[in-house]
């Protein structure tokens, strides 16, 4: 891997993460508080930090950082339930007076081979700029929705869940920590990533006063079942507002949600739309066909946004795509392009029996159908059909009838979203 001369890569230790932090604040405009530098260090991936710092005068100061990037530890949930280690990737910044040096894509091939030392099957982002990271091999593979529901919407009945209980307090890692390692284990959908590695949980209770806006400080709802066992969560703010005729027009902000069991979507959900002085409640990350869209008696209420979730890039072809289920049977060899790690091009074979998949390699064999490692990770999660990616031009049937087979292979049961912001 080059890294442009002057410069050189190296890990970032905790001594370093408000240096780092800097070099974000170029990439992401902002300035941190020093109040807020603590609970802005609290993102960070400690121990997954990564720099690159100027070592030539002629390119700045030496020893100070010109760009940075992190990786959380996750386990992410595929299709059929298993979980497949992945990067979360965040993070990612050059300053704005190193830009056009390949500095970004050093720091990338440098998180792709390390996510792959790691054993770890493909890394993850949010695309802050959806035309920067397809270069790299990240496919869009889930899509979102955001929502805007006004206080009091009527939802349809859910059996069991007026017999859940329901906490709402301030949030605290130590007495909320366990409940969301529990609930994101419990969730069963495409996409969903665990909280069992520390430094990721550690970030989900960052609270810097700058990122609240006019809101207040975080709060959660816990929903929980018979003999206490969390099984939902939604972590909230309020902001307060009044009209001019002075009624009450508050807005409930949820920022992160998970519901492990249907009767405790529609007992968080009837917390969240009837909190007093409030008139709206917003939501996101929720998956296309989350529950809200189904429980809601208008669904026209909820006013859906659609926008892009997450990106994957596999790094590790035959161990992402033995992971994960296959709803159909389906023998088929496919060729993929990937210009950074030439053993994942394949050809590659993959068959399924009854939902279990083997991937082997198919030297010499001619493909049935050819896509880049783009496609395969925009397809991996059962998001996005290889038909309609066919239909776009970007993945190719070499074998007539191969494509409609492999893509009904490919589909999910439901629709993958991740509901963590990294």
């Amino acid at each position: 891997m080059s890294v442009a001369p002057g410069y050189r890569l190296i890990s970032v230790d905790d001594a370093r993460m408000g240096e780092m932090l800097e070099v974000t604040s170029w990439g992401f405009p902002g300035d941190p508080e020093p109040a807020d530098l603590a609970e802005w260090s609290r993102m960070l991936p400690h121990g997954r930090a990564r720099a690159m710092e100027i070592e030539d005068p002629q390119q700045g100061d030496v020893g100070t950082l010109a760009g940075v990037a992190g990786s959380f530890t996750f386990r992410m949930r595929v299709p059929g339930g298993d979980l497949v280690p992945v990067a979360g990737l965040t993070g990612v910044s050059v300053h704005t007076g190193h830009r056009r040096r390949g500095l970004l894509r050093a720091l990338m091939a440098d998180h792709l081979a390390d996510a792959r030392r790691r054993g770890e099957v493909a890394s993850a982002l949010y695309a802050a700029e959806s035309t920067i990271y397809p270069r790299f091999g990240y496919g869009l593979a889930a899509r979102q929705v955001d929502v805007r529901v006004p206080r009091g919407a009527a939802l349809r009945d859910v059996a069991g869940s007026a017999e859940l209980t329901v906490r709402v307090e301030r949030l605290d890692r130590e007495s909320h920590g366990r409940t969301l390692t529990l609930v994101q284990r419990r969730v069963s959908r495409p996409g969903t990533m665990t909280l069992d590695d520390d430094v990721a949980l550690e970030a989900r209770f960052s609270d810097p006063s700058t990122e609240r806006r006019d809101s207040e400080r975080a709060r959660i709802a816990v929903v929980e079942e018979p003999g206490g066992a969390p099984a939902a969560y939604a972590i909230f703010r309020r902001t307060d507002r009044w009209t001019d005729e002075g009624m009450p027009d508050g807005t409930v902000h949820v920022t992160q949600l998970a519901a492990a069991t249907p009767a405790s979507a529609h007992r968080l959900w009837s917390v969240l739309l009837d909190i007093d002085l409030m008139g709206t409640v917003t939501a996101a990350p929720l998956a296309t066909d989350d529950a809200l869209l189904w429980m809601l008696e208008d669904m026209r209420a909820a006013l859906p946004r659609l926008r892009d979730n997450i990106w994957l890039r596999i790094v590790d072809v035959p161990a992402a795509l033995t992971a994960r289920e296959y709803l159909c049977p389906v023998d088929a060899v496919i060729q993929i392009d990937d210009p950074l790690f030439p053993d994942n091009a394949g050809p590659w074979r993959v068959t399924s029996r009854e939902g279990t998949g083997h991937v082997e390699a198919a030297p010499g064999e001619e493909p049935d159908v050819v896509l880049s490692v783009q496609e395969l990770g925009a397809v991996y999660l059962g998001g996005v059909s290889l038909e309609s990616l066919a239909g776009a031009g970007l993945v190719e049937e070499r074998t007539p009838g191969a494509l409609h087979a492999l893509a009904a292979a490919f589909e999910s049961t439901s629709a993958p979203v991740s509901n963590l912001f990294f």
